[in-house]
């Protein structure tokens, strides 16, 4: 059986001399096809979920060169246990429900209408989802920069009878938490300004007028001041107890500004910056192939296994082909900001049609890479994403479910990766290793053939015992090699997942 055990080894190592594209912990499920009878029908900039397969796209089309905020299409559609080809509802349109049409130019635009009250969206570019009603939050530019609020049902999207006036300021980004708690961002921020992220109780909270008519104007229960920068991504932990923002810090130079903040409190308590969190992009993390600088943009938070997700990408990068090689979504340790998993989306599409300006794929590919949001669905551990330019949202799946946890007192004596437990398992298992040396730390799970199934590590570690527990859930039954990388050492062992 050892003999076996090391051939697998050897042939995986044969995948890596050949070149074997490692994968990431993500796959995609579906893209909604772009088509008269199914997709958003034109620029998609945001994506909010209230559940699996269910979800609302923003869509936010053609903005004036000097102002994003400009557009000449602005409208939402929901989608109900939706799939590559089904699932579009009845959207509110132009004051009316109806489907959107398609095609560049179409001139829609959602209306937000209760009564004689009634607020047009306009330069909205991100939404949330947020509430026990499928509640859908729109950060929108009209004169009063209203938070409207929609109810996504089974039959279509309609219109509540909540909003919010947020003041003179453009939004950008939004969130709501699960006490209902909803943060909204202005796009842009400087040293005279003390409340760039402002937070409002929730619809249905003692005292608030989200819905009184002549009302919709209630105080921010805590600000958030941030540095002077630009905006575009805002999320929060489910209880609000972290949150995290990001964006480009102006103060210094581009390629070293591209940030993300985290902020520890809650909406009741106000919030403290996290000086143990860090994350800026690296100054060589650049598009290398096309035109524009790419920045931290949509942020989501994944409850299981504890994660930070951010899209990064080159916003309106403009229409060359070039601009499509660089789209990506990654993951992070939310308790430091240490990288975890690359999700590059550019690639994938690369990958499937050998094209980085290419259309759909038969549902498994977006094109035209240009993912300025991202949400996270804890139920099924997913990642959705949408592509500006592709007009589409792709689902995509989680490989491997991973909980890093120091096994506390145990001191260890040399690099050791042990035995999986259970074995056999199904699905879940706990893999425990050790680390002498304060080290970047990996571990891989394998098939027979070599070929990468899941990254559970891949961050740098101290000197310590640690267990990871392991989700198999979406991999067919079967021997798997698992494979632990400390700086040199290397150890590998096998487990069996039966169904």
């Amino acid at each position: 059986m050892k003999k076996m055990l090391w051939l697998i080894a050897l042939a995986f190592l044969a995948f890596q001399i050949q070149g074997f594209a490692q994968p990431t912990n993500y796959a995609v499920q579906y893209t909604v096809l772009d088509d008269v009878n199914h997709g958003p029908g034109t620029q998609t900039s945001s994506v909010a979920t209230i559940g699996p397969d269910r979800f609302v796209a923003l869509q936010a089309e053609d903005p004036d060169d000097n102002d994003i905020f400009a557009v000449v299409s602005n409208y939402l559609v929901g989608f109900w246990d939706a799939d590559s080809v089904n699932g579009r509802v009845l959207s509110p349109i132009n004051g009316a429900q109806a489907l959107p049409a398609y095609g560049r130019g179409n001139g829609q635009f959602t209306s937000w209408v209760s009564g004689l009250d009634q607020v047009q969206l306009q330069g909205a570019w991100q939404i949330a989802s947020g509430g026990a009603d499928n509640y859908i939050y729109v950060a929108n530019n009209d004169d009063f920069h209203n938070i409207l609020v929609f109810n996504l049902t089974e039959t279509g999207l309609v219109t509540t009878d909540f909003r919010m006036e947020t003041g003179s300021e453009n939004i950008f980004a939004i969130e709501v938490d699960d006490n209902g708690y909803v943060y909204v961002c202005d796009y842009e921020g400087n040293d005279t300004k003390t409340n760039e992220i402002r937070i409002y109780a929730g619809v249905g909270a003692p005292n608030t007028t989200w819905g009184d008519f002549g009302g919709h104007q209630d105080a921010p229960v805590a600000t958030v001041d941030l540095p002077p920068g630009k905006y575009q991504g805002l999320t929060v932990k489910g209880d609000g107890s972290q949150l995290f923002v990001s964006g480009v810090d102006t103060s210094v130079p581009l390629l070293n500004g591209r940030k993300i903040w985290k902020f520890n409190g809650s909406p009741t308590s106000g919030y403290t910056l996290d000086n143990g969190f860090s994350y800026a992009m690296d100054p060589s993390d650049v598009n290398t192939i096309g035109t524009g600088t790419p920045t931290v943009l949509g942020l989501a938070y994944m409850a299981s296994p504890p994660t930070l997700v951010a899209a990064v990408d080159t916003i309106l990068h403009g229409s060359d082909a070039g601009g499509y090689s660089y789209g990506r979504v990654y993951t992070f340790n939310p308790a430091n900001g240490a990288p975890r998993d690359t999700i590059d989306i550019a690639q994938w599409n690369f990958d499937q049609t050998g094209d980085y300006s290419t259309g759909s794929n038969n549902g498994r590919v977006g094109g035209f890479t240009s993912v300025c949001d991202v949400d996270a669905n804890a139920e099924e551990s997913t990642v959705y994403t949408q592509t500006y330019f592709g007009w589409t949202v792709e689902k995509w799946n989680f490989t491997g479910e991973v909980s890093i946890d120091p096994v506390a007192d145990v001191i260890p004596t040399q690099f050791e990766l042990r035995q999986n437990y259970p074995n056999p398992f199904n699905p879940q298992t706990t893999i425990e290793f050790s680390v002498l040396e304060a080290n970047d730390v990996a571990l891989e799970i394998y098939n027979v053939l070599g070929q990468s199934v899941a990254v559970l590590v891949n961050e740098r570690l101290g000197v310590g015992t640690y267990q990871v527990t392991f989700d198999g859930a979406n991999l067919p039954s079967g021997v798997y090699i698992y494979k632990l990388t400390a700086g040199n050492n290397q150890a590998f062992k096998k487990m069996l997942l039966t169904k």
